[in-house]
């Protein structure tokens, strides 16, 4: 954990000289002639890849190119934001404020979803956190990622230790840590949807489900920051409107949404079964960010924030008027 902290550090530090060396910036509000959006595996970023599809953005924007990238997890989109390669970032709560914290600069532009995140084993010894061994392998994005914090606090609730899991932990993105566990690599896999949901059709079965330890807390949003947002007040706000127009898609016609959902994936998965994915009961499509002050205030408590936000509005652009919690 210092190894970690001293590096995020370091990585603010990159952030602040990177903006006082930056070209001059381009007259306020004007569109950028390029942006990076960045965002991690599964249907947590449907959003996103609604909107990508769907073309929303190089509608709004012409004179735009839009560059979406799909990275492992969210210390490689805040990596990718400071040396400004990445515009725009797409994750969970834990790296998003791991990154406020440090100076990165980050603010919300939008929360996407609350979904409930399952942590997966195939050993019928292992029935809940108390029968994990103590050499047992717990895959998930990262040790700073939201499975990350949604175990600890499990943990904290249940034995007084916040870190008893934290040398169990792989870093492994989703895809490769449903192989891993099908494979014997892993004896547990904290992911996220759909890979939870294979992962129990496969033969798993859920040991812990997120909502235990934080409720029904925001898992990923789209996030900028201050910097970008000066420079491109209007890009940030039209980039907001779809954002809210993707969602309201996603829960008023989920048949269009899956159809996305299976081009993007090339036919892998059909729409069928995504449509599937999108009417389970641990999926809710929500623009408002829930539960960033609950989870800061845990994360500060156990030594990952040195500091927490004193209210909603010190994360948040100014438009979203200081909505959530």
């Amino acid at each position: 954990m210092l190894v970690r902290r001293t590096l995020l550090a370091a990585l603010g530090a990159v952030a602040l000289a990177f903006t006082a060396s930056s070209a001059p910036a381009p007259a306020a509000g004007d569109a950028p002639p390029t942006v990076t959006i960045a965002y991690q595996p599964g249907i947590g970023y449907a959003t996103l890849i609604v909107m990508k599809q769907s073309g929303a953005l190089e509608k709004r924007f012409p004179g735009t190119k839009f560059d979406y990238r799909v990275l492992s997890n969210g210390d490689a989109i805040r990596d990718g934001i400071i040396a400004g390669q990445i515009q725009i970032g797409a994750g969970g709560n834990g790296p998003f404020l791991i990154g406020w914290d440090k100076g990165v600069g980050y603010k919300l532009i939008a929360a996407m979803n609350v979904m409930n995140l399952w942590l997966v084993t195939r050993d019928p010894k292992i029935k809940t956190l108390k029968d994990i061994p103590p050499n047992a392998k717990i895959g998930m994005p990262s040790p700073d990622a939201v499975q990350a914090i949604a175990l600890r606090k499990a943990a904290l609730d249940q034995f007084g230790d916040a870190h008893k899991f934290d040398t169990n932990i792989v870093a492994i993105a989703h895809p490769l840590g449903v192989q891993a566990m099908a494979a014997g690599q892993l004896e547990l896999h904290l992911s996220a949807p759909p890979f939870e949901f294979d992962e129990v059709a496969a033969g798993g079965h859920v040991v812990f489900r997120s909502f235990e330890a934080f409720g029904h807390s925001t898992f990923n949003s789209v996030y900028t920051t201050g910097a970008f947002n000066a420079q491109y007040p209007r890009f940030v706000e039209g980039l907001y409107r779809e954002l809210r127009a993707a969602t309201d898609l996603l829960n008023g016609n989920p048949d269009l949404a899956a159809e996305y959902l299976s081009k993007d994936a090339e036919g892998k998965v059909s729409a069928a079964k995504f449509k599937t994915y999108l009417r389970s009961p641990d999926i809710r499509y929500d623009t408002t960010p829930h539960l960033f002050l609950k989870t800061a205030a845990f994360m500060k408590s156990i030594g990952m924030l040195d500091k927490v936000p004193a209210n909603i509005r010190e994360i948040e652009l100014p438009f979203l008027n200081g909505v959530g919690d």
